[in-house]
């Protein structure tokens, strides 16, 4: 007995510029959505942390000397960020969402260490920014923006001479 298991079209048959089509592989898709589901779990759960203000949060943000209402704008920016991640279409939001939690997780590694902390306290935020990168490297190609920025430019340019 055999089960067919549905791999979703933006996985499977992909033109590229040329007209030629590839096929995504299996393994690609697991470990995009194996990343994506850590990521976001996290950032929804951070979210939570840094928009209620738990007592965790409240000490970490003394401790860095950070004002506590900075901890409002990361938990906003994070809902945001997955919001743009997980909607369907919108690739370029999803360029900017992945490069915000880069920045948060990259600056939450490196307040910890010029705040002196111990090296290990970086290392979770470090695990999550290595997670966003992943994450945003294994986007299957229709959650890619389809013009990147130098073309995007060239094509504003254009258009503004005609």
């Amino acid at each position: 007995m055999t089960t067919a298991t549905a791999i979703p079209a933006e996985f499977t048959t992909i033109p590229n510029e040329d007209g030629v089509s590839h096929r995504g592989s299996r393994a690609r898709m697991i470990a995009f959505g194996g990343t994506t589901a850590l990521l976001m779990t996290e950032s929804v759960i951070g979210a939570y942390w840094d928009l209620a203000r738990i007592p965790y949060v409240q000490d970490t943000f003394e401790r860095l000397e950070y004002p506590l209402y900075f901890a409002t704008i990361i938990g906003a920016a994070k809902v945001a960020a997955v919001g743009a991640v997980l909607a369907p279409g919108t690739p370029r939001l999803k360029e900017w969402a992945y490069a915000g939690l880069a920045f948060v997780y990259g600056g939450a590694a490196l307040s910890h260490l010029a705040a002196g902390d111990p090296a290990a306290a970086a290392i979770s935020p470090l695990v999550f920014l290595g997670l966003t990168v992943a994450s945003w490297a294994l986007r299957p190609p229709a959650r890619r923006d389809p013009k990147p920025l130098p073309q995007a430019w060239a094509a504003l340019r254009r258009s503004r001479r005609a």
